[in-house]
């Protein structure tokens, strides 16, 4: 045989060898989830001829002389007349209502006095009505943010809102280290894709994480369908499809996809929706007659109003689930640095104020202006608009009442500001 003829055979004997190793993983790994499922540690008293009878459980005897040891007669109790059951009654809830009187009032003894309402205790906000202008001329205390309220509740954690979702029912379970691979194919599309499975013999919906073994029946994959950056399209969302479609195949899957066309109309208005309300409010505080602040000051002045410089170069009054109020940033190009602000000056700063990303509605935007007119007043400086126009308490109002605007239209969509969808759709 020729040096070919040899190549060809050995080439040849190493393909079935990877055949059937293929094959043994496959079967290895499916023979594990059948284990896994469907393992029993009883043995079969029908086919096992070892098995005695000691060990055989409960016999025919042992159930029937338990059935009737379990077995009640019926038997007459005497008959009790309605008088005499009242008298009975009333004869308890004369002892028993002394009783629980009596633990009530001392109870009622050791309860504190009730407290004073406190400033930051939670108010209704009236968002439909025009407020009041507010004159404060003293140093902002922390801001309080009233709860949000919760958003419609949903059968799966991934948003059907501002997402199309696409649902994989799994033949059998699906595992998370068959999705390792998968989830990198949505990368090109563009906008952000969620994932979400139902937990096998649980029925618990979560994020899924391929870090953490587990075990899915059902898989739902959202594709964002608007953001800051448009609304998706319609070649985009044909090539999720065809991804999700694959994934299926892979997974031995069956895939259920809404209706494409109403998916576009929805992202369309969804868009248009988010421009009406997408608004970002600054004020700004300017030096007289050209002269220099200094950053210092600023920064003293922000760190007590409970602000923290960022890696952006800006500072961020940031809540405890690490969402940001509003932010403070040099009017000039030039960033805050912490190793360079001992030494910089500037000519003003300039406080924004995200309006569908900050949690808080007005009070948020009223903590921002008391921050603004302080800084103002500390540093001898002007409080202008971004048209250097200056600010009054008429045209403070002026925009509360947009604001206000804003904040109905929101929630007639359910997206409240600074909520997790708020988050996800402004991003």
């Amino acid at each position: 045989m020729s040096d070919l003829q040899l190549s060809l055979v050995a080439i040849g004997a190493l393909v079935i060898a990877a055949i059937f190793a293929f094959n043994w993983f496959q079967e290895r790994k499916y023979r594990r989830i059948a284990d896994a499922h469907f393992k029993s540690r009883h043995e079969d008293v029908l086919i096992d001829e070892n098995i005695t009878e000691a060990s055989n459980g409960l016999h025919i005897e042992t159930i029937v002389q338990m059935e009737e040891s379990w077995r009640v007669e019926p038997r007459l109790e005497p008959e009790v007349t309605l008088s005499e059951h009242v008298v009975k009654t009333a004869d308890v809830e004369a002892k028993v209502e002394p009783a629980m009187m009596a633990e009530a009032e001392a109870r009622a003894e050791t309860l504190p006095e009730p407290e004073a309402k406190s400033w930051n205790e939670p108010e209704p906000v009236l968002s439909s009505s025009t407020p009041e202008p507010v004159h404060i001329h003293v140093s902002p205390e922390p801001v309080y943010i009233p709860p949000q309220h919760k958003e419609e509740i949903k059968s799966a954690p991934v948003d059907d809102v501002i997402c199309y979702v696409a649902t994989l029912h799994a033949g059998e379970t699906i595992i998370t280290e068959d999705l390792a691979m998968l989830l990198q194919q949505f990368s090109m599309l563009g906008k952000r894709v969620y994932w979400a499975g139902l937990r096998h013999n649980i029925g618990v919906w979560e994020e899924i994480n391929t870090a953490h073994p587990a075990e899915y029946e059902k898989i739902q994959i959202g594709l964002q369908l608007a953001d800051r950056n448009g609304h998706i399209t319609e070649d985009k969302l044909e090539r999720f499809c065809d991804i999700v479609q694959q994934i299926a195949a892979d997974l031995k899957a069956i895939m259920d996809c809404p209706d494409k066309p109403a998916a576009l109309q929805q992202a369309i208005e969804l868009d248009s929706f988010c421009a009406e309300v997408d608004v970002l409010i600054g004020l700004n505080v300017l030096s007289h007659n050209g002269e220099t602040l200094p950053a210092t000051k600023i920064r003293a002045l922000a760190e007590a109003a409970g602000m923290k410089l960022q890696a952006d170069g800006t500072f961020h009054y940031i809540n405890d689930d690490g969402i940001s109020h509003y932010s403070l940033a040099n009017h000039e190009s030039i960033p805050f640095a912490a190793e360079s602000i001992k030494h910089m000056t500037t000519h003003g700063v300039t406080l924004l104020f995200d309006v569908p990303r900050a949690p808080g509605g007005v009070r948020t935007f009223d903590h921002m202006v008391a921050l603004a007119k302080q800084i103002a007043h500390a540093v001898n400086g002007v409080l202008v608009d971004d048209n250097r126009n200056p600010l009054n308490e008429k045209s403070i109002a002026t925009i509360k009442q947009q604001l206000a605007t804003i904040y109905t239209k929101m929630d007639a969509r359910h997206i409240r500001a600074g909520s997790p969808r708020a988050l996800n759709l402004f991003s």
